[in-house]
């Protein structure tokens, strides 16, 4: 049967309208006369039960037939039903009881005392449905592993009109954390213990397990976790945790094509890692990539120490070679960071000591060689959360470094660079906003290497202007500007976005900032408007916008993919 071959009068409410449709859909339409009294029966029973879920138990119903002249004809006309839905029913006496430590435990108390059941509140049989399900959820999470109901029902006086709930639950005691089990599986022991937010005796919460199995993937080192309470191997309330790990395979291999507006012709990437070199859970991987103005390769080897996430030792080898926007350079280095945080912390914390040589010819200086000795800091933080396509978030950057003469450099520098970005939403409404500043402190600036001067312009900085095209500049005797790279650096943008169509949002935004001998001095600016289309794979964005800067007005096209932090 058809909803439509019937019509429903005299209900006003939505929800309980579009209950009466959904129970009535599930029965046949007779075509024949001697099947019209079972069928307004069945009409009748199920507007009983759609409605006395709402707490209207003196719903009157008239059902009233098709006229027809033959026993064909009832399918091609409409049965009418009108419903008085009546007085409802109002929760009279309501009755909560845990018994067991449950009674002391505060989150099952604030649970409780969040509920919609209220005595003098309509009867809603969802609402108490809903209400015991939290109960039973919550408590299964904190480790009462023996709840029960003792009572759970619901008592209806018709002729009154109300109604009487009663859920008496014990909850028994409360377990806590075993020992970790990992089978047969020895090599991931001291890996999982060191990632372990939990002591053995500590009382048991579902998210610790979950935050485990979190970390137990971020490391990289296993395709599949499994992280679950032995209930049924219980002893003195005292559960222990099974732990389920299937490694990946010995090398993994990497390979990725892209491209970007603000970069002439395809890049290339290749990427190997090998997540497990030994017992310790050392880690080794190497990185290509390729693409028309830069290329380098890096070699990385991860030692974990407290842990393989939050605190570790990383060391690296690469080389860089660029040739794009006057500057042509080839890099070596070499470094050794150490990473760690602090409890209650969001922030990452990583020192680094790096030596490095570069050889580079930028604009129309001659060419030259800077060795420097490094030692940095760094500090960061991201945050955020709805997936590939985030509506809330902010990531935070701050990097400091310094070399001296006297330290096995060529030059003194103290080189500082700070980056924050932040993504926020209101109802459909989006904004983002970011900002850059950066600077470096040095006895000789032409000896700083290209890779370290700044430069800005490009879908991720100022748009309208090319890739890294924004920066002091020397005329060479032709007239044409020969970029130098600028000893500050201070970038701002705004933008604005809002949905249009299904996974598509309109953007407007503008962006401000240069690379400059002077800080804030001579901001080019760029304005536009785009779209964001959140793809399968994450967003893509088009741009077209007008930057004004001291070259002159240009106008461009970017094309861009990618998280939004």
């Amino acid at each position: 049967m058809h909803a439509t071959e019937v019509d429903i009068k005299g209900i006003e409410n939505e929800r309980v309208l579009n209950n009466v449709m959904a129970h009535i859909h599930t029965l046949d339409i007779p075509t024949a006369s001697y099947q019209f009294g079972h069928y307004q029966e069945s009409l009748q029973s199920k507007v009983d039960a759609a409605t006395q879920v709402f707490g209207y138990y003196q719903a009157t119903t008239v059902v009233i037939a098709p006229s027809i002249k033959s026993s064909h004809s009832a399918k091609n006309k409409n049965w009418i039903l009108q419903i008085e839905l009546g007085p409802i029913t109002l929760v009279r006496q309501l009755s909560i009881k845990i018994q067991g430590q449950g009674a002391q435990d505060t989150e099952l108390q604030t649970l409780i005392s969040s509920f919609k059941l209220k005595q003098g509140k309509p009867l809603v049989h969802s609402v108490y449905e809903k209400a015991k399900n939290e109960l039973r959820s919550l408590a299964l999470s904190r480790g009462y592993f023996d709840f029960e109901f003792e009572q759970s029902n619901i008592k209806v006086f018709e002729s009154l009109n109300v109604a009487d709930i009663t859920l008496h639950m014990q909850s028994g005691l409360r377990y806590k954390f075993g020992d970790l089990r990992f089978g047969k599986d020895t090599r991931s022991q001291k890996l999982a213990k060191s990632l372990t937010p939990f002591k053995t005796g500590d009382l048991y919460q579902a998210s610790q397990l979950g935050l485990l199995n979190q970390r137990l993937k971020q490391t990289q080192y296993f395709r599949h976790v499994t992280v679950r309470p032995l209930v049924a191997k219980s002893v003195n309330a005292v559960v222990p945790i099974e732990v389920i790990l299937t490694h990946k395979p010995r090398d993994n291999f990497d390979v990725g094509v892209g491209g970007s507006s603000d970069i002439d012709g395809p890049r290339f990437t290749g990427k190997w890692k090998r997540p497990w070199v030994n017992e310790s859970g050392h880690s080794i991987g190497a990185e290509v990539y390729t693409s028309s103005p830069e290329q380098y390769v890096a070699v990385d080897y991860k030692v974990p120490l407290k842990d393989a996430i939050q605190n570790y030792l990383s060391y690296q080898a690469g080389y860089q070679a660029q040739n794009d926007n006057d500057t042509s350079s080839h890099k070596w280095s070499l470094s050794a960071t150490r990473h760690w945080t602090v409890e209650n912390s969001d922030w990452q914390r990583s020192a680094f000591l790096r030596l490095e040589q570069e050889t580079f010819i930028q604009g129309l200086e001659p060419e030259q060689t800077t060795r420097l000795l490094t030692p940095g800091f760094t500090l960061n933080r991201l945050r955020s959360n709805g997936g590939l396509d985030i509506s809330w978030g902010d990531k935070q950057t701050i990097t400091s470094e310094f070399s001296s003469d006297s330290l096995l450099s060529d030059i003194n520098m103290f080189r500082i660079t700070a980056a924050s970005k932040w993504v926020r939403s209101y109802d459909e409404h989006r904004f983002s906003w970011r900002a850059e500043l950066g600077g470096i402190v040095t006895n000789d600036f032409d000896q700083v290497p290209s890779s370290l001067r700044f430069f800005t312009g490009g879908d991720q900085s100022v748009r309208g202007f090319d890739y890294k095209t924004l920066s002091p500049f020397e005329l060479d005797s032709d007239g044409k500007p020969e970029l130098t790279g600028g000893q500050y650096l201070a970038v701002a943008s705004f933008e604005y976005s809002y949905p249009v169509a299904e996974n598509w949002r309109a953007a407007a935004f503008v962006d401000a900032g240069n690379a400059t001998e002077e800080l804030f001095k001579d901001p080019a600016i760029g304005i536009g408007f785009g779209a964001i289309w959140n793809s399968p794979i994450g967003p893509v964005r088009l741009y077209l916008a007008k930057g004004k800067s001291d070259f002159g007005e240009t106008r461009y096209f970017h094309i861009s993919m990618g998280p939004s932090l």
